[in-house]
């Protein structure tokens, strides 16, 4: 059996020990999660280990876009040169407890199945993320992701090779 789950938020998780050394992104599983869950503007899913409610992780998922001009050469053409649409990951962090055991890498991994179910019914040609520092960046480049134009920091990774990693 896996050492840990992933579950929609819900109130009876216990999220109030969760820490990941990122103040800010401890603060939104604790004191904003819900409310983004209420209105509409962000959908968290966390980690948990089998029959525990002690969140070990969790990531964010929210509708995005993508400015073409911030797309490299390479992926923007054959676009319409409006807002690209897309998935926005919108936070990811692990419980120091548990970092350095790949829960980071099954979160990432669930939320490109997620958003790969989504491009099945719905217009999304990339996930986007916003990685809060270098380490991040490293994170995500390691699964694909590449820069936007912008800032170096702005990461995509197109639907078709989120596709094709998960076969």
């Amino acid at each position: 059996m896996a050492d840990w789950i992933i579950e929609t938020l819900a109130g009876d998780h216990d999220k109030s020990s969760f820490s990941c050394g990122r103040p800010i992104l401890d603060d939104f599983l604790r004191l904003r999660a819900g409310q983004y869950e209420s209105r509409r503007l962000g959908k968290t899913f966390v980690a948990v280990a089998p029959g525990e409610k002690r969140v070990l992780g969790y990531y964010t998922l929210a509708a995005g876009s993508i400015h073409y001009e911030d797309l490299p050469p390479a992926a923007s053409r054959k676009l319409p040169k409006h807002p690209v649409p897309a998935v926005l990951l919108a936070r990811l962090a692990v419980d120091r407890s548990v970092q350095g055991k790949r829960v980071g890498e099954g979160l990432l991994l669930d939320a490109m199945q997620r958003s790969s179910d989504l491009a099945r019914s719905l217009g999304i040609h990339a996930i986007v993320v916003d990685a809060l520092d270098d380490a991040a960046v490293s994170f995500y480049r390691k699964f694909g992701f590449t820069p936007l134009l912008d800032n170096v920091r702005h990461l995509f990774l197109p639907m078709a090779t989120v596709q094709r990693l998960l076969g």
